[in-house]
């Protein structure tokens, strides 16, 4: 599949909400092992934000030819860690621009097991380089075996279990991967 990566930009807003709206939704017949069904998660008001910010990126087909484009898969990509990672026992020390810390990477359902996270994943460390990061950094919730499995077979680090809490949610135990680059 011909897949280009971009940052999102405004005219890309209602596409990436719907494509976060049909994982969410594709998570409430599923398995939810994210639990963002149930945590409602991502909003269409976080994915403006992340937008307006110039955070969101997009897997996008057939870039160049505007009737067939279609928004395969998205992920945030910025330097805000939570808090709980400052106490991270991480492979190398790196100031706060030096990371790129990976949030809500997703597949629209219709493009599932076609590479399409893979891409992102590689994308995205192509991206770190770019900006002359030093290392890759997420987290991923415990219950999420199929990222966990993704960002593994990527080359990042499973530093196992952490205490990990975001406002909105009383989900608090994931796993923290690092990739050195």
């Amino acid at each position: 599949m011909d897949l280009s990566f971009s940052r999102a930009g405004p005219a890309d807003v209602e596409a990436v909400q719907t494509v976060y709206r049909q994982i969410i939704d594709h998570l409430a017949v599923t398995v939810d092992f994210p639990h963002w069904h149930t945590e409602n998660h991502p909003t269409p008001h976080q994915v403006e934000q992340w937008v307006r910010a110039g955070d969101l990126y997009v897997a996008v087909t057939q870039r160049g030819d505007p009737a067939a484009e279609r928004v395969a898969g998205a992920v945030v990509l910025d330097h805000q860690a939570p808090e709980a990672y400052g106490a991270a026992p991480w492979a190398i020390e790196a100031g706060t621009e030096e990371v790129l810390v990976v949030h809500v990477l997703g597949v629209a359902p219709d493009f599932l097991r076609r590479g399409v996270a893979s891409f992102l994943v590689e994308a995205s460390l192509d991206l770190a380089r770019q900006k002359g990061c030093r290392t890759v950094r997420l987290d991923a919730y415990v219950e999420n075996l199929p990222a966990r499995e993704l960002y593994t077979r990527h080359g990042f680090t499973d530093l196992g279990v952490h205490t990990v809490r975001y406002e909105g949610t009383d989900l608090s135990r994931f796993h923290l991967f690092e990739r050195v680059l």
